[in-house]
Formats: structure tokens, C-alpha cells, sequence
């Protein structure tokens, strides 16, 4: 029987020590602001904002929220990017995504228009690049998470064979490149993969990020094998993962939920971004040190 990840708790534990973090800023003239923009009227992204306005403002961080419409043109949400850094004293700026049609084509020119000193999604091509060579002053949220909970139930990471599945932006590119500054093979199978179960088979720990419901099947996945889902998908206001979750948890021997697993701690880890830039700015600034 699997061991079933608590990402509540393990989020809860995160943002109590981000707490006096952030007291300490605010003594020293600093004040952590977390801008969130968020175009249409999608549920989930709704959700999923409320969640992060709810946690930053229980530790104490600024919290902004611009809501747009969803036929905004591409040329105006640029504008109102712009407007939002100038005219904001920021920590973090955040695009909350997917964008609506038909601005989803043009993702990656409008999430490019964040300032990278604020970029605590790290989305730009800056800061991805960044994290590929390791040196990002912060990591993507959702891979941080995914992370963070093998180090907390100390998965020993040295040796193991890492199927990762999903190769998007968010999820399977930064988290692929973290994984190469990790000790183990990794194996990274996108939507042309042929023959998934040859590859889930043999992993030691496989870690999903499609979106996709059922995508990993108990038959898939060797007995013992860990188990991280941060896929998230809607059978109308039902969320379910990319693992199905009743055949592959009796062979797991740990494993995320869908929801409650990955979700909660990729916020912390968001706030955790902004609080280490707002730490940043009360440094740099001689009037605030």
C-alpha cells in the first residue's frame, strides 16, 4: 500500500516558515506584492487564483489581482502588462494561464513581457534559460514541488531511472532540465512516445504533467515504483490527475492525489519565489537595509 502524499501539509509547513520572513521584510521598510493577471472567465484559472490570493494573504503578502476580458486583443494585454510592473511596486507578476484563444498561439510572446526580476513563474526565455544552467536565483514552482516532496519523504534520488511524461512549458521542460543536475537517467516521453508502457515499466519514479486522465494505468507502473501526478483535468467540476489513481496506488509505494497532492505546494513554492525577491529588493535598497 502506497504512502499518499499530504501536499497540504507539506504546503502549510512552507508558507509558516515563509511567515516570519515576511514580518522581517515589512521591518525593514520592504513590502511583498504578489500582481496576478487573469484574462476570461475560465473556472479553473479562477480557482486556481483564489487559492493563491487566499495563501498570500495569510502570510502577510500584498496581494493584486487584474482581471481582463476575454476578448482583449494581444496589442492591450501587452499594454496592460506594461501598465501593471510601471505602475506597481512588485515581487512577483504572474500570467495566469491558459490564456483564451486566440491568444494561446501568441503564450510565449505575452508571457516574455514580464519583467525577469519578477518572473516568479519562471516563464521567460531569461529565466528558463536560467534554470537550465542552474543558476536561476528561483525555480519553477511546479517542478519545485514536485521536488520538494521527494525530499520530504527522502526518495533517494541517486541512481534512480526518471520517466518523465509531458514536455510542456509549465511542467516537463523546466522539471526536465532540474533533473539534470540530479544524480539519476531520465527518460522524457512526449505525446509521439510510442510504446509509453515500455518506458513506466522500468522507472523507479515516473512524474506525469499532461493533463490527460488515465494516462498511467496500474499495468503501467512496477511494484514499489514513486508515483508524482501534477496533471490536473475536468470532468466538468470534477479534477482528476494524469495517473489512475485507484489501479497504480496498490503498487505505488508513494503518491500523489489529484487534488491535494502537487497543487497546494506549487503555491507555496510561488510565494516562496516572491518572498526571496522581496528579501532581494530590501538588500539592494540602502534606505530599506
Amino acid at each position: 500500500m502506497a504512502t499518499i502524499v499530504d501536499g497540504k501539509q507539506i504546503a502549510s509547513t512552507i508558507l509558516q516558515g515563509l511567515k516570519p520572513r515576511v514580518e522581517s521584510i515589512k521591518e525593514r521598510g520592504g513590502r511583498p506584492a504578489l500582481a496576478v493577471v487573469l484574462v476570461g472567465n475560465d473556472k479553473p484559472s479562477h480557482t486556481y487564483v483564489k487559492k493563491k490570493e487566499k495563501s498570500a494573504q495569510e502570510i502577510g503578502i500584498d496581494f493584486f489581482k487584474f482581471e481582463l476580458p476575454t476578448g482583449i486583443s494581444k496589442k492591450s494585454l501587452i499594454s496592460e502588462i506594461q501598465k501593471v510592473q510601471s505602475e506597481n511596486q512588485l515581487s512577483g507578476l504572474i500570467i495566469q494561464l491558459p490564456l483564451p484563444q486566440p491568444l494561446t498561439d501568441d503564450t510565449r510572446e505575452i508571457v516574455n513581457q514580464i519583467n525577469q526580476d519578477i518572473d516568479v513563474d519562471c516563464l521567460t526565455y531569461q529565466s528558463l534559460g536560467r534554470v537550465m544552467m542552474g543558476v536561476n536565483q528561483l525555480t519553477p514552482p511546479t517542478p519545485s514541488a514536485i521536488l520538494e516532496i521527494l525530499k520530504h519523504h527522502r526518495v533517494d534520488l541517486k541512481g534512480k531511472y526518471v520517466v518523465l511524461i509531458g514536455r510542456g512549458n509549465l511542467i516537463g521542460r523546466p522539471l526536465a532540465s532540474m533533473l539534470m543536475h540530479e544524480p539519476v537517467t531520465l527518460t522524457v516521453c512526449g505525446k509521439e512516445c510510442r510504446d509509453l508502457s515500455s518506458y513506466t515499466k522500468a522507472a523507479d519514479i515516473i512524474i506525469t504533467g499532461v493533463g490527460k486522465s488515465n494516462i498511467l494505468t496500474g499495468e503501467m507502473v512496477k511494484e514499489g515504483a514513486v508515483i508524482i501526478d501534477a496533471g490536473v483535468c475536468f470532468d466538468g467540476e470534477k479534477m482528476s490527475g494524469d495517473v489512475d489513481f485507484e489501479t497504480v496506488e496498490p503498487k505505488a509505494s508513494l503518491i500523489t492525489p489529484v487534488p491535494g497532492g502537487v497543487g497546494p505546494i506549487t503555491v507555496a513554492k510561488l510565494l516562496e519565489n516572491t518572498v526571496i525577491n522581496a528579501e532581494a529588493a530590501v538588500i539592494l535598497d540602502p534606505e530599506r537595509a
